[in-house]
């Protein structure tokens, strides 16, 4: 072989010299990055549930439309999907110039040249599988406005917490569209919260106001931190354990990487919407309002009012109390995540 071929054939393998790694992992953890940044103004527990899924799943669709192309053809396809799937949904905000470098970046590690032609055309398999994901869920119902009126101030029912908003976060968020088909969430409503007259409720409330006021002493060190690390936003902490669960084993198979997380975030969108489904329905007062308030309601007749108690993580997050919805989102990433580990329950750290 003549020496210029043989520096052409080398040309060609540094340009497509493709991402090093999990290229869904990437966009993954960009996206989760994104929602970290918006929770500063308070984006609620439903809409980064929902808004990975339509990420992975314009990815999912691009893998499936490119899975005959060569791995950096894929990956660039799947990256042209999340840049643009991300862009619609943080359309308008500051995030713009962080999916921008997250996109810049990524093009530069997978090495195919803008002026090649399967640059174009893995671009444009990405740009339509995120086009036709958005325009399937833009009517999802995330926009719409559903009233929410607050109930007798009465033991028992959701009241406005300190430093809370005038109402719950997203009560629409219980009649968003499901994922994968899913249908009515309302088959899987929780049932009821404990009642606040019945036996064993005072010793909850206690141990509650106990262990999770700001400055407990009967709180331990370990208790504080583990509070603290369950602040973050459930979907975004599920989607990093699920990158440590399966590793580097999809690197090479983009097909298979995007499969498993778009089930993953699927579920973690119908947990989401199933949550508020009975949160919404329960309607069920948080710890702060029931140590606050100021008369005797228990039927004990015992008194366990503190109007100045402040919780650890504060405020109170905006909506009611029951049922949890980070339970809701672990139960659901688990579910799948154990599918996909052999149904195992234990995974190997070493």
């Amino acid at each position: 072989m003549k020496l210029s071929n043989v520096l052409t054939l080398l040309g060609v393998a540094c340009a497509q010299a493709e991402y090093a790694g999990d290229i869904v992992h990437y966009w993954v953890s960009a996206s989760g990055s994104l929602a970290n940044n918006t929770l500063i103004g308070g984006l609620q527990s439903p809409p980064p549930g929902w808004f990975e899924a339509v990420v992975q799943a314009s990815m999912y669709a691009a893998a499936l439309e490119s899975k005959h192309e060569d791995l950096a053809f894929q990956q660039l396809a799947v990256s042209h999907a999340a840049h643009n799937s991300l862009t619609w949904i943080f359309h308008g905000t500051r995030n713009f110039a962080n999916i921008f470098t997250f996109m810049q970046n990524a093009t530069r590690d997978i090495g195919i040249s803008e002026s090649d032609k399967s640059y174009g055309k893995a671009a444009k398999i990405g740009q339509k599988a995120a086009l036709k994901v958005t325009n399937a869920r833009q009517d999802d119902r995330l926009n719409n406005f559903v009233n929410y009126i607050y109930g007798p101030m009465e033991p028992g029912v959701y009241q406005r917490t300190p430093g809370g908003l005038t109402a719950p976060d997203t009560p629409q968020a219980r009649y968003l569209r499901t994922f994968g088909g899913l249908g009515d969430v309302t088959r899987f409503r929780a049932p009821a919260p404990p009642a606040v007259n019945s036996s064993g409720y005072e010793e909850i409330l206690n141990y509650v106001k106990a262990k999770g006021e700001q400055n407990s002493t009967a709180r331990t060190a370990l208790e504080t931190e583990t509070a603290y690390f369950w602040r973050e936003s459930s979907p975004i902490q599920w989607n990093r354990l699920a990158i440590n669960v399966v590793g580097n084993k999809y690197s090479k198979d983009v097909v298979k990487s995007a499969k498993f997380f778009a089930q993953v975030n699927y579920a973690l969108a119908n947990a989401a919407i199933a949550g508020w489904d009975s949160k919404s329905f329960w309607d069920s007062w948080r710890p702060v309002t029931a140590i606050r308030r100021t008369d005797v309601w228990l039927p004990s007749g015992n008194n366990v009012s503190m109007p100045t108690w402040t919780p650890l993580l504060s405020p109170t997050p905006n909506h009611q109390e029951y049922t949890s919805t980070h339970a809701c989102f672990g139960a659901a990433a688990a579910a799948v995540i154990k599918i996909w580990n052999n149904n195992q329950d234990t995974i190997d750290v070493m």
